[in-house]
């Protein structure tokens, strides 16, 4: 104990004096005096957290673990007294003995402990909070690199949207096309949050729908494949909504199959349409049945695929004089005009 703080318990009531449940708290804890800033008091956290040891609070000062100018920091410090009735939150650098700096968060109330005026701090490292995020934004990068890009062919034109509402997205869209037999693949995922547990459950769904379109069975049959593998990823909770579609262009026949996504829209001759399909969530029961529907299509037709984020934003009914790229345009715009909640993705195809 340093020479400060026994004085400074000396003149304290046994409650006040029981320092030691502050070393219950993982926050860094903090007492210095208002007037000179000497450290009073660091718990075991803040002892940590600046590298110094219990024999060495008495030779400290608020000076030594600031990094700021002394001004600065002296600023603050009668900020905290100012707002004495409702404290003082801000931003700091901090040294640690060995001179590594540090961000931290303060938040400082200015007390009157027995006659003694004290600025009681909460302190907590921001720099675990900064490399998450940077390694959130990395992910995020990565995440959007391999979506599949816009497509030009002889047969189609498909063009995409991808708005996470922030960082990691629990959207998913991905495309498979055969030159040969003139098939086109495609699934929308939505899976339930939005974080790096609902990224990394959306890319499993990925790996999965490229393994189900190399088996020779119905559209319906692969989705159901597809819930019944993916079951011992959402044991903890969880589902995800998802829509399975197939473009054949040789017999101009689009199949389709839903689990969750339970509509898609249908751009024809008669203008914009809602197509309804059926189907439960993946990742809720084992050995769920998905129904299978199927819609011809000729040159001109297009069609969208949307997550709810994205769909629900589409004022019904639809304006009859939308296009392809009109609708497009719609689909871009309306996840960044600031009234979107959710992740916002689809993917928009055009019959040539």
């Amino acid at each position: 104990m340093s020479i400060l703080e026994h004085e400074f318990r000396q003149d304290m009531c046994n409650y006040c004096q029981r320092f030691d449940l502050l070393d219950m708290i993982n926050d860094a804890v903090i007492l210095n005096d208002a007037k000179d800033g000497s450290i009073l008091f660091m718990n075991q956290k803040a002892l940590e957290m600046h590298q110094y040891d219990l024999k060495e609070i008495e030779e400290l000062s608020v000076m030594d673990l600031s990094h700021d100018a002394r001004e600065t920091l002296r600023s603050k410090m009668n900020m905290v007294i100012n707002q004495a009735n409702k404290g003082y939150v801000f931003t700091a650098n901090h040294v640690k003995k060995n001179g590594t700096i540090f961000k931290v968060e303060v938040s400082a109330r200015f007390l009157v402990m027995h006659g003694r005026q004290v600025i009681a701090s909460l302190v907590r490292d921001l720099t675990v909070d900064g490399n998450i995020r940077q390694e959130v934004e990395i992910a995020s990068k990565i995440q959007r690199r391999l979506l599949p890009r816009n497509l030009e062919t002889g047969l189609f034109r498909m063009r995409t949207v991808y708005q996470p509402l922030s960082g990691l997205s629990g959207d998913l869209y991905d495309v498979q096309y055969n030159e040969e037999s003139q098939i086109l693949f495609g699934i929308i995922i939505d899976v339930m949050g939005h974080g790096i547990t609902a990224t990394s459950q959306s890319g499993i769904l990925r790996y999965l729908f490229r393994q189900a379109i190399e088996k020779s069975i119905a559209i319906s049959d692969k989705l159901a494949w597809i819930n019944d593998e993916v079951m011992p990823f959402f044991n903890g909770g969880g589902f995800a909504a998802a829509l399975l579609f197939e473009f054949d262009f040789k017999c101009k026949m689009l199949t389709y199959s839903s689990a969750g996504v339970n509509y898609f829209i249908y751009l024809g001759s008669a203008g914009p349409t809602v197509i309804r399909s059926p189907g439960l969530f993946l990742g809720i029961n084992e050995s769920e049945t998905y129904d299978q529907g199927v819609l011809p299509f000729q040159s001109g037709d297009s069609f969208f695929f949307l997550t709810d984020g994205l769909f629900e934003l589409i004022a019904q009914p639809m304006n009859n004089s939308h296009t392809f790229w009109s609708m497009h345009q719609l689909c871009k715009d309306l996840p960044v005009s600031g009234v979107a909640d959710d992740d916002a993705s689809g993917v928009g195809i055009l019959v040539r």
